[in-house]
């Protein structure tokens, strides 16, 4: 009975939460998939488990969800970004070299657009510490979810780039183990290592504690044409160099129940230092960043406040800071040489009251955040200081109405923010005088539906108006790859889709687990906000007139015979830019390819109680362009990779993976039109969508222990 009195009380304090977790099925049916045997673990493979872990969510949500499952991909190597720009309509974005910032952009939308939620944290729209998804190690958190599309407002709204939410696990693994132990080394100088310990009920009481190091030389050698890409003559293959970086990271969580109160809170903090080694045909020797930064959170939810059934309330509150290191001695990237540091300084709460009423599910959501940014010069102009702040509250409101026996959901909703925002100014201008303050004011109203067809189809449709301010990184500082403009405006549109979503409740069969969906998705914005990299590799935010956004998602999986599990996905953006001048409307907006695709099959058995389990995957991406004039293209890429996982004793794994396994490094980009009839083509390094060149083969092995 312990586990039916659990399903009882997680479904009371869900009624704070966003609409979407809310199962279709009445309270009787949760109870009997809740108290079944707990899934989870690489074992999820070969389990006898008919359907998707995410079938009732996928089902019941009005949002199109993503849910990247952490506890399958142990042994693996990826990271949060790497995982999820695998999946449909999303793809991970770097700006420079290995361990460089990287960020996730969610149906052709900028990398600001994505809501970055840690822990319940608003991160993305803070420090960089925030945003720079390659800080986070995948085995940090229980659930990874990117809502595509419908965000719930305690996620921040409407928007074209969703939100993605990481949570971290508290207690011990999912198959029960408290201390879990990874090591890993692989090319290029890479090296991991952590350590990790869970004990505790959550429901009770739980702790988890982790600490982790990371680090790579990032000496690959590369496709370089000197900068000159019609003439051949100097072509080259280079080594990359000051590419380097070195990372700590630990987090500190605890979670328990008194009575009626679920609570939360922790800590997690991180030190590294990186090289920023620029272009590949100018590198950059001796620039470097140090970044430290922590964030500190809590958050407390009740079930019936005050006696009144059907009634939540949750309070949540956090305060982060990051400090960072940028020095370019030999003036290699900007204007002049450069000794800076900046520190970000920020702090928030919110609180949530939930009503289940009769058919209505009501969430209201008030926000009240702060930030303080500082950016001082430490070398030759050491004193020269400047400060800016931003402000701002929110309101949001939202209902999730049931009709016809739960077959219908609709969710209207509402989110009304206000901000002031005091522009700092470089303090390496001969006038370093900040703006004047600016005040904004957005209001993002949606309405949400879902439909289910059949107990396994359901039908799913989102529009709406957001507006997105731009991140503290987009307004402050110059961190070498990124320098921000204090002057952008906020990027206001409208954003909407239409989707279907398969979930089979049985298996055909020998194929169980059959999942599918399919889903249009445009968005028309104006003051357009766009990252585009300049000629000497560093990326500047930027404000384009207007564009329009159309795009199509498709994506499956399904099992074999308990076996074979294949997954595939492909998303096609059309994403043009909109202006005046005729030289750039109609232009691809930069960073956007047009194509994404993504197979990847795992073939796993058990054998004398250990598992075996091999995998292949391949990922395509169109070329896209770097510039709002398309004069600066990205090849198109087809990557490969392999992989392999088996248990050596019961507590014991191994791991080995290669990637681009095919040791591609150049690719070819075609000259439209061409200067000459004997040039219709160049070659071009393999690049990312900053246009800075990737690594060819590399082969990585990784070691856990539980126990």
């Amino acid at each position: 009975m312990r586990r039916v009195a659990i399903a009882l009380c997680l479904t009371g304090t869900a009624q704070a939460q966003p609409a979407e977790v809310q199962p279709a099925e009445p309270p009787a049916e949760v109870i009997v998939i809740v108290d079944g045997a707990p899934r989870g673990g690489t074992g999820e493979l070969t389990s006898a488990e008919p359907t998707a872990r995410d079938r009732r969510r996928a089902l019941a949500g009005t949002s199109l969800l993503t849910v990247v499952h952490v506890d399958e991909r142990e042994g693996e190597t990826r990271g949060v970004a790497e995982a999820l720009g695998a999946t449909v309509g999303a793809e991970a974005r770097s700006l420079g070299g290995l361990g460089s910032f990287t960020s996730l952009s969610v149906r052709g939308a900028a990398p600001g657009h994505t809501q970055v939620s840690v822990d319940g944290v608003p991160l993305s729209r803070l420090g960089s510490v925030t945003a720079d998804l390659s800080r986070y190690d995948l085995d940090s958190f229980a659930r990874v979810e990117l809502y595509r599309g419908a965000v719930p407002v305690t996620l921040g709204g409407a928007g074209v780039g969703g939100a993605l939410d990481l949570v971290s696990r508290v207690g011990p693994a999912p198959t029960g183990e408290r201390w879990h132990l990874t090591v890993g080394a692989g090319s290029f100088g890479a090296r991991s290592a952590r350590v990790r310990f869970g004990a505790g009920d959550p429901d009770e009481r739980a702790v988890a504690a982790e600490v982790g190091y990371a680090g790579a030389t990032g000496d690959y050698t590369y496709f370089d044409d000197g900068g000159t890409n019609l003439t051949p003559a100097d072509d080259r293959t280079s080594v990359r160099a000051n590419n380097g970086f070195d990372q700590l990271d630990g987090v500190v969580r605890v979670a328990g129940r008194d009575a009626d109160d679920l609570w939360r809170g922790g800590a997690r903090w991180i030190a590294r230092r990186q090289g920023v080694p620029g272009t590949g045909w100018d590198p950059a020797l001796a620039t470097s960043l140090a970044t430290a930064g922590a964030t500190l959170d809590g958050a407390i939810e009740r079930a019936r406040p005050g006696g009144h059934d059907g009634l939540t309330a949750r309070l949540a509150g956090f305060v982060t800071v990051e400090a960072q290191r940028f020095r370019d001695p030999d003036d290699e990237l900007g204007t002049a040489t450069q000794d800076r540091s900046y520190l970000t300084v920020g702090g928030g709460a919110q609180g949530a009251i939930g009503w289940l009423v009769g058919r209505h599910r009501a969430t209201a959501a008030v926000e009240l955040r702060a930030d303080h940014y500082r950016d001082r010069e430490v070398g030759a102009m050491a004193g020269r200081d400047t400060a800016g702040e931003r402000v701002g509250a929110a309101l949001a409101v939202a209902d999730d109405l049931g009709a016809w026996g739960g077959r219908i959901a609709i969710e209207p909703a509402i989110r009304i923010e206000a901000l002031r925002t005091v522009p700092l100014a470089d303090p390496a201008d001969a006038d370093p005088t900040p703006a004047a303050p600016r005040h904004e004011l957005l209001i993002s109203p949606r309405v949400a539906g879902r439909v289910l067809a059949t107990a396994d189809l359901a039908v799913k449709a989102s529009v709406g108006r957001y507006g997105r301010v731009p991140t503290a990184l987009e307004l402050f500082g110059d961190r070498g790859f990124i320098v921000g403009r204090p002057d952008l405006a906020a990027e206001r549109g409208w954003a909407g889709d239409l989707g279907l979503v398969y979930a089979a409740g049985r298996g055909l069969g020998p194929v169980d687990r059959v999942y599918a969906e399919a889903a249009v998705f445009a968005a028309r914005p104006t003051d357009v906000i766009a990252l585009i990299t300049t000629g000497g590799g560093v990326t500047r935010p930027q404000n384009l007139p207007g564009a329009e956004l159309v795009g199509l998602e498709l994506t499956a999986t399904a099992r074999l015979a308990r076996t074979l599990t294949a997954t595939a996905n492909y998303t096609y953006t059309d994403a043009r830019l909109r202006a005046d001048a005729m030289s750039l409307d109609g232009k691809r907006l930069p960073g956007r390819p047009a194509h994404a695709a993504y197979v990847r099959a795992d073939a796993a058995r058990r054998w004398r109680g250990r598992q075996l389990a091999l995998s292949a995957d391949a990922a395509y991406t169109s070329g896209s362009f770097v510039d709002e004039a398309n004069l600066a293209p990205v090849p198109r890429r087809m990557l490969f990779g392999a992989g392999a996982k088996v248990d050596l004793t019961a507590r014991l794994a191994l791991g080995v993976e290669v990637k681009n396994l095919l040791d591609r490094r150049i690719e070819t980009v075609a000259l439209t039109p061409p200067p000459r009839p004997d040039l219709a083509t160049v070659p071009k390094a393999l690049a990312d969508q900053a246009g800075f060149p990737l690594p060819g083969r590399a082969m990585y092995v990784r070691l856990d222990a539980r126990f």
